[in-house]
C-alpha cells in the first residue's frame, strides 16, 4: 500500500559541461499516510545531503540506495504524517547514453559544441532526481536550472525569471500542470528559435546553431496539427507554449515531453534542396504522432505502463487522421497499411508476441514493449473499432473520454466505457479480445450453395504451431456494390447474391485479420485484380495475405508467384511497394539456391515493368507517392544487376560530383548502386562525403551506401567505421540494417556482433533500444545452425531488456529455415 504521495517537485539544476556532472536540489512536497519509512526511484545519484520539514520540525532520515532494484530508502527516526517537505542535495553524470540528463555532441563552424538534454521515458528520470517514477504519480513541477551565461536553459514551461549571478544564469520556470515524472524536460546549450505563434500559444522550432531555417516547414506542420487536434477533442493545448527540439544525439524518433518535444535532426529539419519526400512525409507523421500526445498520454495518462498502447497506439492513428485532413494527395491511408498493418501483422504472428495489453514489473519489461504490438497492432485495432463504432461515436467518445480523466491517470477499460456509452455497442467485450489476447485471426472461407461459411484460428508463421484462438470480429463481406457487416465470434455463415460470383472479405481492410479463400475464390478474385475491379487496398490485402500463407507453408511459393502475374499492369503504390517488398525477401532468402537464378529474372521482369513506367524523372502530375515507388524500383533493380540501371546510375553520380546537382529523392538509390558495382576509390570517396555532409539525412544516406558494397573487405571496414567516433551512437543501427541485407556481406554481420557485444553494451548501456535492433537484424537468416548460436550466444551474454526481441529473432530464423526447405522441396519436382 502506498503511504506516500508527491504534491509538487521544486527542482534546481546546475550542469558541468567540463566536468560531465551536474548538481542537484529538490524540494519534494508530500502528502503521507502515517509512516517512518519514505521509498522513492534514484538510480546513479549520489546522495549528498538529505532531510524532511514536517511540522515545522526538521528531522533526518537514516540512507540507503538500493542501486539493483534503483530505490532510495529513507529511514525514519519517528513517525510521521500530513504534509511533509522532503530536501534532499544529490550529484550524477551528463552521460553519453542518450538516456537520462545526457550530453549531445555538434560541429559549427568548425568547433566541438555541446548541449545537454534529457530523456525520461519509460523509467529514466530516476537517473537525474530521485523522484517517484512511475505514471500514476503525478505531480507540479517548478524547474530552475543554472547555466553557463553563455548558453540558454529550456523546460516545460515558458521562462518565469532570468537572472545573470556570477558567471552563471539562473533560468525560473513557471511551475508545470499536474504531469507524469517521464515527461519532464530539462535543455541547456546554444540554441537558435524560429518562432511562431497559433492563438495565445507561442510554438518554437529550437535547434543548434545556424539551422533554425531547416526548421520552416516543421513551424506550418505544428501549427496545421495542433490546430486540428484541438477542434478535433474539442479540448485547447494546455500549456502556453509548444517547443520543438532537434537533437543531435537521439536514441528513439521522437519524445513528447509536455510543452518541450524533442526530435532527432532528421525527424525535424527539412532542407528543400536536399530532403526527400519521404523525409518530408516522415516528418509531417511524427510531428502529428507528438503532438497527439500532448491529450494522450500528457493530459490523460495511463496507470501503469501495460497500458503503454493506449498512448502510442492513439497517437499512431490520430497521427495520420492529421496528416491525411492536410496532405490527402499523399494517400497516408494507404501508407498507414503499408507501415503499421504491415508491421502489426508480422510481430503479432510470432508465438513469441504479446498482448497489447501486456504484464509489467520492471523498466526492463517497459523498454521492450515500445514495439509494433503497441504502436502498429494498437493503432491497426483503434482504425477496426472506430470503423464498428462510426466516426461521430469515435470523436464523441474520446472527448468524454479526455474531459472526465484530464490530468489524472485512466485504464482501457475507461475508455472502452466511455466509448460503450455512446455508441450502445458491446466495446468492452469485443476489445477485450483484441487487446488482452496475443496474435490474430485466419479467417477461412468455404462457398456452398450461394453461402459463405467464415471459420477463424490464430495465424501463426510457424504454421504447424497454429492454435485455436477465439476473437470477436467485425466482418465485413463484399459483393458488387453491396456490403455486409456482422459480428463474428467462433464462425459465422453468411448469405450472397450468386449473381455477382465473387466476394471479399475485409474489403478495405479495417480489419485486423488476415483471410484465406478457397482456389475457385482466389481465382476469380485473381481476374477481378486484373481487370482492377477491385479497390486498391482489396487488392493490396489479396496478395498481402497470400504472401503470408506462403511463409508459413500453407500455399506453395509457385502459387504466390503465380497470383503475382494478375499484378502485371499494376500502377498504384501501395500494392507495389508490397510486392516489391515481398519479392526483394524472396530472392534474399533464396539467391544462392540452384533455383535463386530463376527468381531473379522472375524478379528483374517484374520491376522493370513498374520501372518502364516511372523512368528516373519526376513526370508532371504525378502522385507524391511515386517517388517513393521510383526510388526503390531503381534500387532493386541494381543490385539484380540490370547494367542499365547501374550504368545510369554513375553517370547521374559522376555529373552530381561535377554540378552537386542530384534529385534528393534518388539519392539514398545512386549511392548505394554507385557502391554496388563500386571499388576501394569509390569507398574512399563515399567515407569522404559521409564526413563532409552538410545534414544527418545525407550522412545516414552515405553511410547506407558504404554497406552495398560487394567486396567483403570493404564491407569489414564499414562494419569497422561503425563503432568509430565519427558514426553517431544513433546511427549505428543503419550500416548493420544495410548490410544484413546484402548478400555479400550477410555472413560478416554475426561474427561482427558477437566480438563487439560487450562494447556495445557498454557504449549504450542496458535497455537502450539500440540493442534490440541490432539483434533483431539477425531475423533475417535462414541457416538452423545460426539460430543456434544466437540462442547459445546470449545465455550466456544475458543482456536486460533484450529477452523478448531474442526469442523472436530466434522465431523468425525458424521459419525462414522450415520455408527455405520447403521451397527446395518444391522447386527439385
Amino acid at each position: 500500500m502506498k503511504t506516500v504521495f508527491p504534491i509538487n517537485y521544486d527542482l534546481k539544476f546546475e550542469p558541468d559541461f567540463y566536468k560531465f556532472k551536474f548538481k542537484g536540489r529538490e524540494k519534494i512536497t508530500i502528502q503521507t499516510k502515517t509512516t517512518r519509512q519514505i521509498v522513492l526511484n534514484s538510480a546513479e545519484l549520489e546522495i549528498k545531503d538529505c532531510q524532511i520539514l514536517v511540522n515545522k520540525k526538521t528531522i533526518r532520515p537514516k540512507v540507503r540506495l538500493d542501486a539493483k532494484n534503483e530505490k532510495l530508502v529513507l529511514s525514519l527516526p519517528e513517525r510521521i504524517s500530513g504534509k511533509a517537505v522532503l530536501s534532499i542535495d544529490f550529484e550524477g553524470t551528463l552521460n553519453d547514453k542518450l538516456v537520462g540528463f545526457y550530453r549531445s555532441k555538434y560541429e559549427y563552424k568548425g568547433k566541438e559544441k555541446l548541449l545537454a538534454t534529457t530523456q525520461f521515458e519509460a523509467a529514466d528520470a530516476r537517473r537525474v532526481f530521485p523522484c517517484w517514477d512511475e505514471p500514476e504519480a503525478k505531480a507540479t513541477f517548478d524547474v530552475t536550472l543554472a547555466v553557463d551565461s553563455n548558453l540558454t536553459a529550456i523546460s516545460n514551461m515558458p521562462v518565469k525569471s532570468k537572472k545573470k549571478i556570477g558567471k552563471k544564469t539562473i533560468f525560473k520556470f513557471a511551475q508545470s500542470p499536474i504531469m507524469s515524472t517521464y515527461l519532464l524536460y530539462l535543455g541547456v546549450g546554444e540554441f537558435e528559435f524560429l518562432e511562431g505563434r497559433l492563438g495565445k500559444t507561442q510554438i518554437r522550432i529550437i535547434t543548434t546553431k545556424g539551422k533554425k531555417m531547416l526548421g520552416k516547414a516543421s513551424l506550418e506542420f505544428t501549427k496545421q496539427f495542433l490546430s486540428y487536434f484541438q477542434d478535433y477533442f474539442g479540448i485547447k493545448y494546455p500549456l502556453p507554449k509548444l517547443d520543438m527540439i532537434a537533437i543531435p544525439d537521439f536514441a528513439s524518433g521522437a519524445m513528447e515531453n509536455w510543452g518541450a518535444i524533442t526530435f532527432r535532426e532528421t525527424v525535424l529539419l527539412y532542407d528543400p534542396k536536399t530532403s526527400s519526400t519521404e523525409t518530408k512525409q516522415h516528418i509531417a507523421e511524427v510531428i502529428s504522432h507528438e503532438i497527439a500526445h500532448q491529450w494522450f498520454g500528457n493530459l490523460v495518462t495511463m496507470k501503469w505502463w501495460n497500458d503503454l498502447w493506449l498512448n502510442e497506439s492513439f497517437a499512431t492513428f490520430m497521427a495520420t487522421k492529421a496528416v491525411d485532413k492536410f496532405y490527402p494527395e499523399w494517400d497516408f491511408w494507404d501508407q498507414f497499411l503499408i507501415s503499421e498493418m504491415t508491421g502489426g501483422l508480422s510481430l503479432d504472428s510470432l508465438k513469441t508476441s504479446h498482448p497489447i495489453d501486456v504484464k509489467v514489473k520492471s523498466p526492463s519489461d517497459v523498454r521492450q514493449i515500445f514495439d509494433e504490438i503497441s504502436y502498429n497492432k494498437g493503432g491497426c485495432v483503434l482504425m477496426m473499432l472506430e470503423d464498428f463504432l462510426g466516426e461521430k461515436n469515435f470523436r464523441v467518445g474520446l472527448h468524454n473520454y479526455l474531459l472526465k480523466h484530464k490530468y489524472s491517470n485512466a485504464k482501457g477499460e475507461d475508455l472502452w466505457n466511455s466509448l460503450a456509452s455512446v455508441s450502445r455497442k458491446p466495446v468492452r467485450q469485443m476489445m477485450n479480445s483484441w487487446v488482452r489476447q496475443v496474435g490474430y485471426p485466419l479467417i477461412e472461407a468455404t462457398v456452398k450453395d450461394s453461402k459463405i461459411r467464415l471459420q477463424q484460428k490464430r495465424f501463426l508463421l510457424e504454421n504447424e504451431k497454429s492454435k485455436n484462438g477465439n476473437w470477436i470480429i467485425p466482418i465485413s463481406v463484399k459483393t458488387g456494390n453491396n456490403l455486409v457487416s456482422k459480428l463474428m465470434t467462433k464462425s459465422i455463415t453468411i448469405s450472397v447474391d450468386s449473381k455477382f460470383g465473387w466476394f471479399k472479405i475485409n474489403s478495405g481492410q479495417k480489419g485486423f485479420y488476415r483471410v484465406k479463400y478457397d482456389n475457385e475464390s482466389l481465382e476469380r478474385l485473381g481476374e477481378l485484380v486484373q481487370e482492377k475491379t477491385l479497390s486498391n487496398v482489396d487488392r493490396w490485402s489479396l496478395q498481402h495475405d497470400l504472401f503470408a500463407l506462403c511463409i508459413s507453408n500453407q500455399i506453395s511459393l509457385k502459387k504466390y508467384l503465380e497470383f503475382v502475374k494478375c499484378y502485371i499492369e499494376e500502377d498504384d503504390y501501395l500494392v507495389l511497394a508490397d510486392i516489391v517488398s515481398n519479392l526483394n525477401f524472396i530472392h534474399g532468402l533464396l539467391s544462392k539456391e540452384r533455383f535463386g537464378e530463376e527468381i531473379k529474372e522472375y524478379n528483374k521482369e517484374f520491376f522493370r515493368r513498374i520501372f518502364e513506367r516511372l523512368g528516373w524523372e519526376q513526370k508532371k502530375g504525378e502522385k507524391p507517392t511515386d517517388a517513393l515507388l521510383r526510388n526503390s524500383v531503381i534500387s532493386s533493380l541494381g543490385k539484380l544487376d540490370d547494367d542499365e540501371i547501374l550504368e545510369d546510375s554513375k553517370k547521374r553520380f559522376s555529373s552530381f560530383l561535377k554540378a552537386g546537382s542530384l534529385n534528393p529523392d534518388l539519392r539514398s538509390a545512386v549511392y548505394s548502386l554507385v557502391a554496388w558495382s563500386g571499388d576501394k576509390k569509390t569507398y574512399q570517396l563515399l567515407r569522404k562525403m559521409y564526413k563532409k555532409a552538410p545534414t544527418q539525412e545525407e550522412k545516414i544516406r552515405f553511410l547506407g551506401a558504404l554497406s552495398n558494397f560487394q567486396d567483403t573487405k570493404l564491407l569489414s571496414q564499414s562494419l569497422q567505421f561503425t563503432l568509430s567516433k565519427e558514426v553517431r551512437s544513433q546511427n549505428l543501427f543503419v550500416p548493420i540494417s544495410k548490410m544484413i541485407a546484402n548478400p555479400y556481406g550477410k555472413e560478416l554481420i554475426w561474427p561482427w556482433i558477437k566480438k563487439n557485444w560487450n562494447k556495445i553494451v557498454v557504449r549504450f548501456g542496458v535497455g537502450n533500444p539500440v540493442l534490440n535492433r541490432i539483434i533483431g537484424t539477425m531475423a533475417i537468416e535462414s541457416n538452423i545452425k545460426k539460430e543456434q548460436e544466437v540462442k547459445c550466444f546470449f545465455k550466456k551474454h544475458k543482456t536486460p531488456g533484450t529477452e523478448m526481441k531474442i526469442a523472436q529473432t530466434l522465431e523468425r530464423i525458424r521459419i525462414n529455415s522450415n520455408f527455405l526447405k520447403t521451397v527446395q522441396q518444391e522447386f527439385s519436382t
